[in-house]
């Protein structure tokens, strides 16, 4: 088994498309088969601006997330290709980004052969925003509704949340151990930079992520993306809600640094993390255990871990003529730079061990993250 690295040349792509249809716009969008896209449930959150409809149950729209790790040389293409099949760039109801990896790394040689390519959509002229941050959120269960609340009151467009579970740190924690379940939701939302510092202080507060055991939030820079999604349900005689207010004055402005400038309100003084990388694992269900303790032992503090299906890669019953996806673990751990190396070759190893050939691995260095460390 022979391995492929490569340092700089990954970026990873996410679109978030409703439910009904984000299978058939990717069909649509993608002429070949990619083997690192990965389909994971999700579901949206919707704000009720009028006192009256808080009243009334939350609205929680169904999603499915698309996340494919590609070569750098596809990532226009595909992005493209994403925008005009969903009609993002026309400002239909979905989102799609993509975030530059530092280190990615397959199990098998040959995942993206020198000669793939994709054609381009001629005559299509796509303008993405650059300067967008990503806050993705891990929390204890059932307070995940609460945390993207309180973003999308700081300015946040539509949080979109997953189910998860946790292992590792919560084994480490004593008898704090008991009041907390292993079991996660992971928030994930895309801002304009100058809505980054006040989106994130603002779900570290209601989410109370800097006591034990409450949780983990980071920004992740992104380089381009296209961020269509809902916030606010409005009365539909209403012509226009605060939030499209702000995105239309955002338009004329040229940017949304205009936000900013009546801003009084200081974030309070925290102790943050700064320098530490995310590392992901995508790996066939069932296989996730044994990377997992690996990492654990190599000084990783802990790992979450979401599942998926492996879109590009489904089995198919030839006798039922029916395609079965194979379901898949994403497991991401965070951790200090001088931890990196060493969990990783642990991690490799373990997957070389269990004979795990469709396992990859890819990572980013995030500028800025919180949790409780004990100080």
């Amino acid at each position: 088994m022979s391995q492929t690295k490569n340092h700089t040349g990954y970026s990873l792509i996410t679109a978030i498309l409703p439910k009904e249809s984000g299978k058939r716009i990717l069909d649509k969008a993608l002429s070949i088969k990619i083997s690192t896209n990965i389909i994971i449930n999700a579901r949206g959150t919707l704000y009720r601006d009028k006192w009256y409809q808080k009243l009334k149950p939350a609205i929680n729209p169904e999603q499915t997330i698309f996340e494919l790790l590609v070569p750098v040389n596809l990532v226009q293409v595909i992005m493209d290709r994403i925008s005009v099949a969903g009609g993002l760039h026309e400002g239909k109801r979905g989102a799609v980004y993509c975030v530059q990896c530092n280190h990615a790394e397959f199990m098998q040689a040959d995942v993206f052969p020198g000669t793939i390519t994709m054609e381009k959509i001629p005559g299509t002229e796509i303008t993405y925003n650059s300067h967008l941050t990503a806050i993705y959120c891990i929390v204890q269960k059932g307070m995940a509704e609460k945390v993207a609340t309180a973003a999308i009151r700081a300015g946040s467009p539509e949080p979109t949340i997953v189910y998860g579970t946790g292992q590792g740190l919560r084994d480490k924690l004593g008898l704090l151990r008991i009041a907390i379940s292993p079991e996660k939701e992971l928030i994930r939302l895309v801002v304009d930079d100058y809505d980054a510092e006040p989106v994130f202080e603002a779900m570290v507060k209601q989410g109370k992520l800097d006591r034990p055991g409450m949780g983990y939030i980071y920004l992740l820079p992104v380089e381009q993306g296209i961020i269509n999604m809902a916030a606010v349900t409005t009365n539909t005689n209403e012509l226009a809600s605060r939030h499209q207010v702000i995105k239309a004055i955002d338009e004329l402005k040229g940017s949304s640094a205009w936000r900013t400038q009546n801003e009084s309100e200081k974030t309070s003084k925290r102790k943050f993390l700064t320098g530490v990388y995310r590392l992901n694992a995508v790996v066939e269900k069932g296989k996730g255990d044994k990377l997992i303790k690996a990492a654990i032992k190599a000084g990783a503090p802990g790992a979450s871990i979401t599942y998926g299906l492996a879109g590009g890669a489904a089995i198919h019953n030839q006798s039922s003529s029916v395609s079965v996806f194979r379901e898949m673990e994403i497991i991401e751990l965070t951790m200090r730079p001088d931890k990196f190396g060493p969990v990783l070759s642990a991690m490799v190893q373990s997957a070389k061990d269990d004979g795990s050939n469709e396992a990859y691995f890819y990572s980013h260095l995030l500028p800025k993250a919180l949790t409780f460390t004990g100080e």
